[in-house]
């Protein structure tokens, strides 16, 4: 469904990604980890157009999106819910959701909100309410939620765990699962990478920009390697 081959990404001068492939099939749920600074975030970002590779490709179902503004990465099935949760603090719940749905033109939006708001109860009993006052959790919720308001074949999630108490993390990664289940594809980004590598069905370990390794998550879970620097020994 994705394929990226040989991205070269460059913040000025310095390169942020050194030849980077990784491929994401329908049905997958896919977990890049790495410590910070690695070049994951600078990853989603190029493949929802924020960022523009310097060299190489990314295909979306066959079709080449390097070039496509990322409005017209959304249109076509990717969604990111961004590292930080980027909501809009002084709107409400029921205002970023429906700016999720902003490039949609179906007459399906009301019944996908009220999916969302099934999903993740606690934005329903927000609804009116700016989104800038709720929890830290709640905000992780809306933007997961903002993310799913515009139909996405593929959800990029970057760090939905991080700041999170223990308790809050579980019920996000049980709604990533969920998800999943349902038929979703998923791009999951994540420094918690014992939670990122249970769930996966395929991993890719990014090091200072370059891919070093890849199996499935349960491949690397038991990896030396990945144990001894990303998983506490």
């Amino acid at each position: 469904m994705l394929e990226i081959k040989g991205i070269n990404v460059f913040y000025g001068a310095i390169q942020a990604l050194n030849d980077v492939s990784i491929n994401v099939q329908k049905g997958e749920i896919v977990a890049i980890i790495g410590s910070n600074g690695a070049g994951k975030s600078t990853l989603l970002r190029t493949i929802s157009g924020l960022l523009r590779p310097r060299t190489g490709s990314i295909t979306f179902k066959d079709q080449d999106i390097c070039a496509c503004p990322p409005d017209e990465i959304v249109r076509r099935g990717i969604s990111h819910s961004p590292e930080g949760r980027r909501i809009f603090t002084n709107m409400t719940v029921h205002e970023n959701l429906q700016l999720g749905a902003f490039t949609r033109k179906d007459g399906d939006v009301a019944n996908d909100m009220e999916k969302v708001l099934q999903r993740f109860p606690r934005l329903r009993e927000r609804f009116k309410q700016n989104a800038g006052t709720m929890s830290g959790g709640e905000q992780q919720m809306l933007a997961i939620g903002r993310a799913l308001m515009s139909r996405p074949e593929i959800l990029l999630l970057d760090e939905p765990s991080l700041g999170l108490a223990p308790n809050l993390v579980t019920e996000i990664f049980n709604i990533v699962l969920d998800l999943n289940k349902e038929g979703g594809t998923i791009l999951i980004v994540e420094q918690n990478a014992n939670r990122a590598l249970e769930i996966a069905h395929r991993a890719y370990v990014l090091e200072t920009g370059n891919i070093v390794l890849s199996d499935t998550g349960k491949a690397l879970l038991a990896n030396p390697k990945v144990k001894e620097a990303y998983l506490g020994g």
